[in-house]
């Protein structure tokens, strides 16, 4: 099975790579990072894989491949800058709500975009955090939010 188109843009080294393996894909908590800046996701991807080997994230940076890779991919999370949700965040979740209802859209923005948080979770996410976020206050939100789903 050849890997998804949007699978050139995935970081974080050789675990981030899409491997057509989707049993191992099923059997791991994926994460899909929506965000236009690379050094963020890379830093969300490197705080949540080194913390817990069942965590596997990709990277995208616009909603035309998070929807691809929504299709495709399994995902427990979204976490998803709200600049790139505000563009077509209504398409984006719908897309999310079709390809796995279970999925927790975690939005998130810089301090000046913080008036368009409320819109984001009016339209379905669960959570949202501000930019920048400490390491351990990003694990911990993903933690709390997988053991709410376990029980």
């Amino acid at each position: 099975m050849p890997p998804p188109k949007a699978a050139a843009n995935l970081v974080g080294g050789p675990t981030a790579r899409v491997t057509g393996d989707l049993m191992v894909e099923k059997s791991r908590k994926n994460i899909l990072i929506l965000d236009p800046e690379r050094d963020t996701a890379e830093l969300f991807t490197r705080a949540l894989e080194s913390y817990n080997e069942g965590y596997k994230c990709y990277w995208v940076n616009n909603s035309q491949q998070a929807r691809s890779l929504l299709s495709e991919i399994p995902f427990c999370f979204l976490i998803a800058d709200v600049s790139l949700l505000q563009r077509d965040g209504v398409l984006l979740t719908d897309s999310i709500r079709e390809a796995v209802c279970g999925t927790v859209l975690i939005a998130n923005a810089y301090l000046n975009e913080k008036h368009n948080l409320k819109k984001i979770m009016e339209m379905g996410a669960s959570a949202y955090f501000i930019k920048p976020i400490m390491v351990g206050s990003l694990r911990k939100l993903i933690d709390d939010f997988s053991a709410s789903a376990a029980t």
